[in-house]
């Protein structure tokens, strides 16, 4: 195996660059925390590698792709998987391109019904790679089929957008809930909670100013 290249350094976890048995691949290590007891964060860590590695499986066995899993060992937190060659979607949307939302909206309408939770849905968390939008970074996900669990999914991909992709927000969400409802018939349902969220977020907000004051 040939030394190992730092590209990301996650609150969770390490990732490197490399190749595992002649295939370009990504080495993802979840990182130790020293505030915990030991013997804790080692169970921590090793369920939460064979978890992330398992949804990951579940979420391809589902028809969403997702980097191929060369290799996990749990004991050393570690899941070797397939590198990936393309822009990030955040990268794309700067670009102005659009079309490729209504995928991601269909995409993540079957993760949902699968009851698969990414946890992190935003524009950096998604790859175009052959002409094909890729699902990385499974390190917050969990099986859920929750209203609750599923809107606020739909929220944090809705705040990503308010926050990074202010110009498009609006089309490329209308675009996302086209791809969404085709895949669920659950979009009116789905709409309603995540106003409901929305509005408890505000209604914090606001408490927290009035305090301030």
């Amino acid at each position: 195996m040939e030394k190992l290249k730092l590209i990301k350094k996650g609150s969770e976890s390490l990732v490197y660059y490399g190749r595992f048995q002649g295939i370009k691949s990504v080495y993802k290590v979840r990182i130790s925390k020293p505030y915990r007891n030991p013997d804790l964060d080692r169970k921590i860590n090793r369920e939460r590698t064979a978890s992330e590695a398992k949804v990951m499986f579940a979420a391809l066995s589902s028809g969403v792709n997702t980097p191929a899993i060369l290799y996990v060992n749990p004991d050393s937190f570690t899941i070797v998987m397939e590198y990936l060659e393309g822009p990030t979607v955040k990268e794309i949307a700067e670009r102005g391109s659009l079309d490729i939302f209504k995928e991601i909206g269909f995409m993540t309408g079957k993760m949902h019904l699968n009851g698969i939770i990414h946890g992190d849905l935003t524009t950096n968390n998604l790859i175009l790679h052959d002409g094909e939008v890729f699902f990385i970074d499974f390190g917050l996900s969990k099986r859920s089929k929750d209203l609750e669990d599923i809107a606020t999914e739909i929220h944090v991909f809705l705040r990503s957008l308010e926050s990074v992709h202010v110009q498009i927000r609006d089309n490329a969400f209308s675009l996302f809930l086209e791809g969404y409802d085709e895949a669920t018939k659950m979009r009116d349902e789905v709409l309603k909670k995540v106003e409901e969220i929305r509005l408890r977020g505000r209604y914090v907000d606001e408490r927290r100013s009035k305090s301030r004051n």
